[in-house]
């Protein structure tokens, strides 16, 4: 019984198929409709994958926030009300360095104290708001691509000790002058790892800043090069300097905060858990949480959120587009051809036969634009990265590359619910016709 109704329903769709293709100027707006619309959305779901995996690059890599941060309990909230309070003491750091040698997951560890300040020249003043780290174990995090992180002159692990690094547009405010943004600047955003000239009114600049006594506290240094700090608002206020140098600087041994790379990504959670025990158990009032849960993430969490919601608002009405181009073109079908269905079924089809039928046209023309559309998406991504257009999306200080990301899994969806959809949409605009009463059928005209 199966065999001679699974040949039944092969020789159906092979009647779905030879329809298509001769009626195929009668479709050819919905297979554009359909292909665009993949095409539309696969392009900016890779755009947005594309912006995730550079912001999560920005914060854990670029930035050196690793995998977990941890900190002393509330600072995400009280840090603004009172640093000193809020910092990691000497004996909270004890524990941590401690902890961290022993496990086995940790590869390596940024400690951070935050900076904030004057900077001036004989001329010129300006607000500084930036940290101490550790140098090497922050190139360390920083990878191969990320580790020239000069944009003029030289990385801190690079240069002499006791320097002090500025954001590119904070150098401008203190009459220095760095190179025109030109090819040394790569796709990622990075920078071709060799030393740029930059001019400088003055060489060395005097740091002040309060220190934990609320004394004001000086440091003179000089200038070892110019950094990139991402966005235009935070890079006129940027600086980097050593974690000895900001210890000097605001007299204290505390620091802010501890970043923790793990040797597999997949641990942090066990990490977590592991080392919240172990601090309870010792009477310290830190917190150690993964770097997705720290404010200082929510802007990139909230971005990509955001334009997921826009993502999914555009997929939606590419959905409504596609059916009724689908709906239309096969009403248009049905209705042309409802002679050839009383024929059909006065040579005994059954009403599911030709819904079926019907079906598997909406089904193979969904198919077929969908690849049109990977093939699309596949041509435009290229070219786009081709081309080498650049934007700064009116925050950034530096424009990046516009690049295209390819998502399989996206392509996969997209084709799944297209199809879905088109095949739907088929069967219910055919039910009526087939209904039909073969002679009314048959007289339709």
């Amino acid at each position: 019984m199966n065999q001679p109704t699974t040949g039944i329903y092969i020789r159906l769709f092979r009647l779905a198929w030879r329809n298509v293709v001769r009626n195929w100027r009668h479709s050819f707006a919905t297979l554009l409709a359909i292909a665009s619309g993949f095409m539309a959305v696969s392009l900016f779901d890779g755009f947005l994958k594309e912006l995730e995996s550079r912001n999560l690059d920005g914060f854990m890599t670029r930035g050196m926030f690793g995998h977990i941060i941890i900190e002393r309990h509330g600072a995400q909230d009280l840090m603004a009300e009172d640093m000193w309070a809020n910092s990691l003491s000497a004996e909270d750091q004890k524990f941590i360095e401690d902890y961290l040698k022993k496990s086995p997951l940790v590869d390596t560890r940024v400690r951070f104290l935050s900076v904030v300040g004057m900077v001036s020249t004989p001329t010129h003043n300006a607000v500084v708001a930036g940290v101490g780290y550790d140098l090497e174990e922050g190139a360390k995090v920083r990878g191969e691509r990320w580790q020239w992180n000069a944009f003029a002159g030289l990385p801190l692990h690079k240069a002499e000790k006791h320097t002090v690094a500025l954001g590119v547009s904070l150098g401008h405010l203190i009459d220095c002058e760095t190179p025109i943004v030109k090819d040394f600047v790569l796709e990622d955003g990075n920078f071709k790892p060799e030393v740029r000239p930059f001019e400088c009114a003055h060489k060395r600049v005097l740091l002040s800043a309060t220190t934990e006594a609320a004394q004001v506290n000086a440091l003179d240094l000089p200038i070892s090069g110019f950094i990139d700090a991402g966005f235009r608002e935070i890079d006129k206020r940027a600086m980097n300097m050593s974690l000895e140098d900001a210890w000097k600087l605001l007299d204290t041994d505390k620091i802010t905060m501890v970043s923790v790379t793990l040797k597999r990504f997949s641990d942090k959670d066990i990490f977590v858990a592991d080392m919240a025990k172990a601090a309870k158990d010792a009477g310290l009032n830190i917190d150690i949480m993964s770097w997705e849960k720290h404010k200082a993430a929510a802007y990139v969490l909230g971005g990509i959120e955001i334009l997921g919601v826009f993502r999914n608002l555009f997929m939606c009405i590419v959905v409504a587009i596609c059916i009724m181009s689908v709906a239309n073109t096969m009403m248009k079908s049905v209705n042309e051809r409802i002679r050839e269905i009383g024929t059909l079924r006065s040579l005994g089809f059954f009403r599911s036969h030709l819904i079926f039928v019907f079906s598997a046209e909406g089904m193979i023309l969904s198919f077929i634009a969908c690849w049109l559309g990977l093939g699309l998406t596949l041509a435009v991504s290229f070219g786009i990265g081709k081309i080498g257009l650049t934007y700064k999306a009116g925050i950034l200080s530096i424009p990046i590359v516009l690049r295209i990301k390819y998502v399989p899994e996206a392509w996969v969806l997209s084709a799944v619910v297209l199809t879905l959809l088109a095949t739907a949409t088929a069967w219910f605009c055919s039910r009526r016709a087939s209904s039909m009463v073969i002679a009314d059928a048959m007289r339709h005209v």
